[in-house]
This record gives structure tokens, C-alpha cells and sequence, in this order.
């Protein structure tokens, strides 16, 4: 993530663990994830094969949605706590 925001020079580095916030906002998000497929794993005994080979993946891919996840969630602790107007000054 870069220091300033190239268009209206905000700085994002507010202060020491402020993104430590940004984990309170991509916990809900991870559950939605997560959740649906807990409950798939306990249901792959009644699934069709195909579902059972397939499952891992979908774990893995769950996995590497982390890093994506948490930028998103630094843009929204960002934009709750920024306020933005079109009249900045450079």
C-alpha cells in the first residue's frame, strides 16, 4: 500500500495499529467464506464424487483470497474514517 495517495496527497499511514482495525472488518467477511464451505466439508458424504475432489481447491483458492480480502478491508476502514470531498487543495 503507498504512503500518499498519489491524487490528493492523504496520507495512509494515520497512526501506529491503525490497520489493526482492518481485521475487525474482514472477519465478517472471511466467515461469509468460510462458513458455506464447513458446511460442505460435513456434507461431502452425501455429495457426488466430483464435489469431494473438488473441495481442496475451493480451500486453497479460500485461502489465497486472504491478501485480497484484507486490502479491501483497509479501503473500508479508509473510507469510514477519511471524509472525502471534491474540494481538496495539492
Amino acid at each position: 500500500m503507498p504512503d500518499k495517495c498519489p491524487h490528493c496527497k492523504q496520507d495512509f499511514k494515520l497512526e501506529p495499529g491503525f490497520y489493526t482495525a482492518a481485521l475487525w472488518i474482514s472477519y465478517p467477511m472471511v466467515l461469509i467464506i468460510f462458513i458455506p464451505l464447513i458446511i460442505l466439508g460435513f456434507s461431502l458424504d452425501t455429495i457426488n464424487g466430483f464435489f469431494k475432489l473438488l473441495y481442496p481447491f475451493i480451500i486453497l483458492f479460500s485461502f489465497m483470497l486472504q491478501i485480497p480480502l484484507m486490502r479491501i478491508s483497509r479501503a473500508i476502514l479508509l473510507n469510514m474514517t477519511i471524509d472525502y470531498t471534491t474540494e481538496w487543495r495539492t
